[in-house]
């Protein structure tokens, strides 16, 4: 009866404690991303340096943005602040951090993940999944192009054809709208090709590093410039300083 009671006491303890550690798997989660956030640790890291792990999911859900900075905390793991406006946080092996909240205030108004729907940051939709619709519409408007990724989010859904040409369609597969790398769900693209305000500076620098490209698109907004470009192997996307002063290229 004794050794029938111990049993009994042992596995109910190892119950309780693998509830405990549920728990504070998801409060650690929200902790590590808020230390991340926070950090004095944080060093600025190229996109290209990043682990193979997030490259590889950043690529398979969020090809329809891009990186435009990436920082590492090497105790901690790592935030991308994404073109979309979305922040994406990681663990030292790449593993993708989701905040749970509530928000204390301590990441602004919208938490940590910005004001893109964080709870929502999309699934991958498997090519041969799509809805008729969209294959329909994909035969009979871009007959020449391949699907390249796909993607649900939102209730709509996104595909990629490679070229690259970024369409979103409704949940019924009815066709939107076409979209560029440089869309954000809260930073108004003032865009500056439909306008011909492109500083000089940033036209003779394209002129001079990739006179074969085709400009696509090219914002202002939140203090930079962003330029969207198709090269010959692929996207290219420059990004300035308000002066017109080089930052960055991601591809």
């Amino acid at each position: 009866m004794k050794k029938l009671s111990f049993i009994i006491l042992a596995s109910l303890t190892l119950a309780l404690a693998a509830c405990e550690k549920n728990d504070n798997n998801e409060l650690s989660e929200d902790l590590l991303i808020a230390e991340i956030a926070t950090s004095a640790e944080r060093v600025m890291v190229e996109p290209a340096e990043l682990p193979q792990a997030i490259r590889a999911y950043v690529e398979d859900v969020h090809f329809d943005t891009y990186i435009e900075m990436a920082y590492m905390v090497p105790s901690r793991g790592f935030e991308l602040n994404m073109g979309s406006g979305d922040n994406l946080f990681f663990d030292r092996n790449g593993t993708p951090l989701r905040f749970r909240g509530p928000n204390d205030g301590r990441f602004g108004a919208n938490g940590p993940h910005g004001p893109c729907q964080f709870s929502d940051f999309g699934v991958v939709v498997s090519i041969d999944r799509l809805p008729e619709p969209i294959r329909d519409y994909l035969n009979e408007n871009y007959p020449d192009h391949e699907i390249a990724r796909a993607k649900r989010r939102a209730g709509n859904i996104v595909v990629m054809l490679r070229g690259p040409v970024l369409l979103l369609f409704d949940a019924q597969g009815n066709f939107v709208e076409e979209l560029t790398p440089l869309h954000s769900c809260h930073r108004p693209c003032r865009n500056l090709t439909d306008t011909g305000d492109l500083p000089i500076v940033i036209g003779n620098y394209i002129d001079d590093n990739y006179p074969e490209a085709q400009v696509r698109q090219a914002c202002a907004r939140s203090g930079i410039i962003v330029v969207f470009m198709i090269g010959e192997n692929g996207r290219i996307i420059l990004g300035f300083d308000i002066q017109g002063n080089f930052l960055f290229v991601r591809e």
